[in-house]
């Protein structure tokens, strides 16, 4: 037991540490050590380790810069600085998601629905941009009272309502590093009686629905949902998949 006690305080010492000398972690790439705060083993000149907190993903805030990865984000004025949420922050007459700013967003609606998400009366914002511009993929009829469903962001499928509808909102990524969203109001649902069972598949208290849709010809008593995804009833089973869409696996 003392030949090991004494190993782990030589690999200290060779290591330049000291016993008493422990660094603080902040979030998974900054940390205070010795007075000074790194982003992963770059010195932040200037900021402030009394200070220092982590507002968001890579995101951190001292009394006088904010950071974004490691990289001082132009143009902030501390002393007007707000935090909205994870990841999201207001300065000034600016929302920023991140380090980047959210165009023409308006600053009296604004609101954050998770780390992500957020909307303003005019929009819903993924990130730092609106999913809801365009009116051939589908229009958010009343942004500044949408949410999402409980249980209702599951990976590139989204399902939210406002005081209208109910939506189901699907994710395409176009490029590595580019997507947009098509939007598409669920016809007849109830929107006081909607449950999300999966990323295909939800109800009300009279229907079952895939993918926006009533699915026809369902058992709605004895419906459920696979541990693979798929739904069944006492009649058949419902792959998540078309056929069109099996092909491409």
């Amino acid at each position: 037991m003392k030949k090991i006690f004494l190993k782990i305080v030589l690999l200290l010492i060779l290591a330049n540490v000291g016993l008493g000398d422990v660094a603080q972690i902040i979030g998974d790439y900054y940390s205070i050590d010795k007075g000074k705060v790194y982003y992963k083993n770059k010195i932040l000149e200037g900021a402030n380790p009394k200070t220092a907190e982590l507002i968001g993903f890579s995101l951190l805030k001292d009394d006088k810069n904010v950071y974004y990865m490691g990289e001082k984000i132009k143009d902030v004025k501390i002393k007007n600085f707000e935090k909205l949420g994870q990841n999201y922050w207001k300065n000034e007459n600016k929302i920023y998601y991140r380090d980047k700013k959210i165009e023409n967003a308006d600053i009296m609606s604004f609101k954050v629905l998770n780390e992500d998400y957020a909307k303003d009366k005019n929009h819903v914002y993924s990130g730092n941009e609106a999913i809801d511009t365009s009116p051939l993929l589908g229009k958010i009829k009343n942004p500044e009272t949408f949410e999402f469903l409980p249980n209702g962001i599951i990976y590139a499928t989204l399902y939210g309502k406002d005081k209208y509808n109910v939506y189901y909102i699907n994710n395409i990524m176009s490029n590595c590093f580019d997507s947009f969203y098509f939007i598409y109001e669920v016809k007849g649902i109830n929107k006081d009686k909607v449950e999300v069972l999966n990323d295909w598949f939800i109800k009300d208290d009279k229907n079952i629905y895939f993918k926006g849709k009533i699915l026809e010809g369902v058992d709605y008593n004895t419906f459920e949902v696979l541990p693979n995804g798929d739904g069944k009833d006492k009649n058949r089973s419902y792959e998540y998949l078309t056929k069109d869409e099996l092909k491409w696996f």
